[in-house]
């Protein structure tokens, strides 16, 4: 083998290390209050990334060193952990989890900033391509028709959904609930809903203050060597 054909070999395999090693995560601030913060700074022990706090879509993908991480979220750029505030929101990533979610929920009792940061640790085929992950944030248990999986998830908890069929396309999304988990039945929406089989997805189910619960869900497309892609968030009236 020449040196050429060498270094060009070495030089493919440390990309496709490199590649491995990544670690990316992305935000979504779901129900955001319209006077809570939209950007803000995450802070990785070495340096500052200004982000977005988005509420009806994720995030740009994040870039973050390997190893075990200490993330904090501030109003301002921090340069220097000694001026890290002390009230600042703040997650542990283990050194293991290399593709995650930040889930920001409101935190008013938080003097720097009144959110509280969640990790959702979505890689070692935690969360695939097809399924979604849903948070369901009401007292009533969610039950669906999702294409050809029947679904359920109680209050107050989280849980992943199957891939409604097996390759993309449109399929019928069937709701209903069970008011604070012991009420008979009761529809909340049936709608012809888009299924990407090559992307993730997170879903809520919210309150809204009024009978029915809101049911969004966005889409988490990745591909390789390029920014990913975020739809709009698909959601119930």
């Amino acid at each position: 083998m020449t040196a050429l054909l060498q270094t060009t070999l070495l030089s493919f395999l440390l990309i496709g290390w490199c590649a491995a090693k990544s670690r990316t995560c992305r935000i979504v601030y779901p129900e955001r209050p319209n006077d809570a913060p939209k950007t803000a700074f995450l802070f990785d022990g070495k340096k500052s990334t200004a982000v977005h706090l988005p509420s009806m879509t994720l995030s740009e993908v994040i870039e973050l060193p390997g190893g075990p991480l200490s993330l904090c979220m501030t109003r301002a750029s921090v340069q220097d952990s000694k001026a890290l505030p002390a009230a600042a929101p703040k997650v542990i990533i283990p050194e293991n989890v290399m593709d995650f979610y930040l889930i920001i929920l409101p935190d008013a009792n938080n003097a720097e900033l009144p959110i509280k940061l969640n990790l959702v640790d979505a890689g070692n085929g935690k969360l695939l391509a097809g399924q979604t992950l849903w948070y369901n944030f009401t007292n009533h248990r969610i039950l669906a028709k999702l294409g050809t999986t029947d679904f359920q998830i109680p209050p107050l908890s989280r849980a992943i959904s199957q891939a409604p069929t097996p390759a993309s396309g449109y399929y019928l999304a069937r709701f209903a609930y069970q008011e604070n988990a012991t009420a008979a039945p009761a529809p909340i929406t049936e709608q012809s809903w888009w299924h990407d089989a090559a992307s993730r997805h997170v879903g809520f189910m919210v309150d809204t203050g009024g009978k029915l619960p809101k049911i969004y869900y966005f889409r988490d497309f990745r591909m390789p060597g390029q920014d990913n892609d975020s739809e709009q968030a698909v959601e119930t009236e």
